[in-house]
């Protein structure tokens, strides 16, 4: 019963948490200046696409002869005529899978950009947090060496203390208070800070939780192939292949195809066959590009540009396989450190528990007191820095492998 009762406890304190983060993650993406520059770019290469893939506008002429020519049937007035550019076979479908190509691209930078925020977001609550817990730390203990103090005012009057030992204390309580003081002094610039990250008023107060938990931290296998920067540099790779495509295209000929009207006025000097028809000429004509020169360069500099990103996806992949075993080498040891952090505490009070007992036989050593409460602070602090790297390393972690 007690333990389905810590872990009702931890569950709900795990879920405030959670709420309370993912709820700053999901402002800072809808504030973000660089996610909505992202997606306005995407929704404009979208945009694109529906331009891409159309046909050449339909040529259309009209005139009147200024001198209008006879003919057998009559003589000339005006001419119309109407044409149409048709690319070669696949050509309209290349064009519009090149644009649509380099629009995934740019649906990869929206994701990257919304990943750098929500990583920027979590590292600043997590430090936020550390703060404050060091500040909990500090008013706790000093309430401690208060009642040290107390203790010692009333052992002086009957000589179990000495002046001296009153005066030890009161200089750690004032180190304590200036550090009270400096650290309420930084919790505030970082909570200005994660307000301007959110791009809302800095004034807002935050909530951020009292502790966080270990067991919902763990070390998983993961893969970077997954990172929004590799498929990125990957669709970039489809990009220059299906402009690869589109050159090939681009030689071939092109064709147009028209017809011309002419409109002829009828004789009346004379009766003949045919007399005043109007001319309606059908045309069509081929463009065929004779000069390869330009189309060669083309295909030479895609091809370079291929190899060039191959060599960037493998230089990223190796960063980022590099920076993923530094953070889950980065988890490892934090783990380490909270758990010898939380024995030598648990050992510091015992021996504090000790003095105290010796207090009552014998006059309370306020010298060794005094160390044997810096020393819990500072396993205390080793703890709080623990955790929190621990919960740094694991959204980095995150960000490198989601």
């Amino acid at each position: 019963m007690k333990n389905k009762l810590i872990f009702a406890l931890f569950l709900i304190s795990y879920q405030a948490f959670t709420q309370s983060l993912e709820t700053y993650i999901s402002i800072a993406l809808k504030n973000s200046s660089t996610v909505k520059a992202a997606q306005s770019n995407y929704a404009l290469s979208r945009e694109k696409v529906r331009e891409a893939g159309n046909y050449e506008n339909t040529n259309f002429a009209i005139g009147a002869f200024a001198l209008t020519p006879e003919t057998r049937v009559g003589s000339q007035l005006f001419k119309a005529g109407i044409s149409q550019k048709l690319p070669w076979f696949g050509a309209l479908k290349a064009e519009k899978e090149s644009i649509a190509t380099l629009t995934e691209v740019k649906k990869h930078d929206v994701t990257l950009s919304e990943r750098d925020i929500e990583y920027a977001v979590k590292k600043s609550y997590y430090e936020i947090y550390r703060q404050k817990a060091v500040s909990k730390v500090l008013k706790e203990h000093l309430q401690i060496l208060k009642t040290y103090k107390a203790m010692a005012l009333a052992a002086l009057s009957n000589n179990s203390a000495t002046m001296s030992d009153v005066l030890r204390i009161d200089v750690q309580i004032n180190e304590l208070q200036k550090k009270i003081s400096q650290n309420n002094n930084r919790i505030n610039s970082m909570s200005h800070n994660f307000n301007r990250l959110l791009q809302r008023p800095v004034n807002i107060p935050l909530t951020v939780v009292d502790s966080l938990r270990v067991p919902d931290i763990s070390i998983s296998k993961n893969s970077v192939a997954n990172h929004p920067g590799i498929q990125k540099l990957q669709a970039m790779n489809r990009v220059y292949l299906a402009q690869d495509r589109l050159v090939s295209i681009k030689q071939k000929p092109k064709l147009m195809l028209g017809v011309d009207y002419i409109l002829v006025r009828k004789r009346n000097d004379i009766s003949i066959a045919q007399n005043g028809k109007d001319i309606l000429m059908p045309k069509i004509s081929l463009s065929i590009p004779v000069f390869h020169q330009k189309f060669k360069s083309q295909h030479k500099q895609l091809s370079i540009q291929q190899a060039e990103l191959q060599e960037e996806i493998t230089g990223l992949q190796y960063r980022l396989e590099t920076a993923l075993t530094t953070e889950k080498l980065i988890l490892k040891n934090a783990l380490l450190s909270l758990e010898t952090a939380r024995k030598n505490k648990t050992q510091i009070q015992r021996a504090i528990h000790v003095e105290f007992k010796a207090f009552e036989t014998d006059m309370l050593d306020y010298d060794s007191i005094l160390r044997l409460q810096l020393q819990k602070i500072k396993f205390e602090f080793d703890a709080i820095e623990a955790i929190t790297t621990a919960y740094i390393a694991r959204s980095r972690i995150d960000y490198l492998t989601q």
